[in-house]
């Protein structure tokens, strides 16, 4: 087993993983969004919906880093599409990095893809695993659940979803959001309940119309 695949299984060991993709736009700049991926064998494999600009970037060829960190507010500032945002140069061509304190990168090659309902499976040849400058903090639930909080606001905003009605999908990923937005405002600091708003600010955006 080579030393990139060992520590691979290493950083990605619990089964399925949220992290940060970044792939580069037809004009050559990077694109950050938050992730679901796992390891297959020695492949990553990334799960971005088809109607996604990563998806899109992906298909025509663009290489692929993923950011791996605990810390929410950098999975905020990504699916909210913060201005603070920053990247850099990964260590092979044609890869840009989130500039951020995160645990570890990955950068890697798709090679082959599977869709199915709306979402695809992308395969990826991994080609260096290496830590990133840390984010360092201890255990936190509502850090924890904040992130799942988002988690669910990306599958609302996935599906394009104005309104909300008892049953369905939909539904139920709003109840799992409300309820990690709800141990957020408890037991959280106040940058990570601004957040919350920030989540809740844009499914107005979206015009939701929330009737529960």
């Amino acid at each position: 087993m080579s030393v990139v695949v060992e520590t691979l299984r290493k950083v990605l060991r619990y089964g399925h993983h949220e992290a940060i993709a970044v792939t580069v736009n037809e004009d050559g700049s990077p694109h950050a969004a938050a992730m679901g991926v796992r390891t297959v064998g020695e492949d990553v494999v990334l799960y971005p919906y088809v109607d996604t600009r990563t998806f899109r970037n992906i298909r025509r060829g663009s290489l692929v880093s993923l950011a791996l960190t605990h810390n929410s507010l950098i999975f905020c500032d990504v699916v909210t599409g913060s201005p603070r945002l920053k990247f850099k140069r990964g260590k092979t061509d044609g890869i840009y990095l989130l500039d951020a304190d995160v645990d570890f990168y990955i950068e890697a090659t798709p090679r082959d893809i599977e869709i199915r309902n709306r979402v695809a499976s992308v395969f990826t040849r991994v080609l260096d695993v290496y830590e990133g400058s840390g984010s360092y903090f201890s255990y936190s639930r509502a850090n924890s659940m904040l992130i799942e909080a988002l988690v669910y606001f990306t599958k609302i905003r996935a599906h394009g979803f104005t309104s909300l009605s008892r049953g369905g999908s939909v539904s139920k990923w709003f109840e799992f959001l409300e309820y990690s937005a709800s141990i957020v405002r408890r037991l959280g600091s106040e940058e990570l309940v601004k957040c919350v708003e920030r989540i809740y600010e844009e499914l107005k955006k979206l015009g939701m119309r929330i009737e529960l």
